[in-house]
């Protein structure tokens, strides 16, 4: 199993190759869920299937690249930073906590500052 540094860099691969199917089966683990916070109000994908569309959208249609981590921490079980990212609209700055499970995301928060 990777440590969690290893977890985010291929991650990070994995968002590079605009691939959702395979970043679900890779990344998310089979119960896991999303909470989005980026609309008017959060929005919440449970399941691999919900999952693989809503990033499917998000790879094709907003998400252009990694620029930086502003702040990026693990404790046993998370791990939460705050990044930049490349969209259609320009630099966001972005935050996400990540709950593993059996070295899988279990639960994952995600915001737009």
């Amino acid at each position: 199993m990777l440590n969690f540094k290893e977890f985010v860099d291929n991650h990070l691969k994995l968002l590079a190759a605009g691939d959702a199917v395979k970043l679900v089966a890779n990344d998310y683990h089979d119960d896991a869920v999303m909470v989005l916070m980026v609309g008017p109000e959060p929005q919440v994908v449970t399941g691999k299937p919900a999952l693989q569309a809503l990033l499917g959208v998000y790879l094709r249609d907003i998400y252009r690249g990694f620029v930086s981590f502003q702040k990026l921490a693990f404790s046993d079980d998370s791990i939460c930073l705050q990044a930049t990212i490349n969209t259609v609209a320009g630099e966001a700055n972005v935050w996400d906590a990540l709950f593993m499970k059996d070295g899988k995301i279990y639960r994952h928060y995600s915001g737009q500052n």
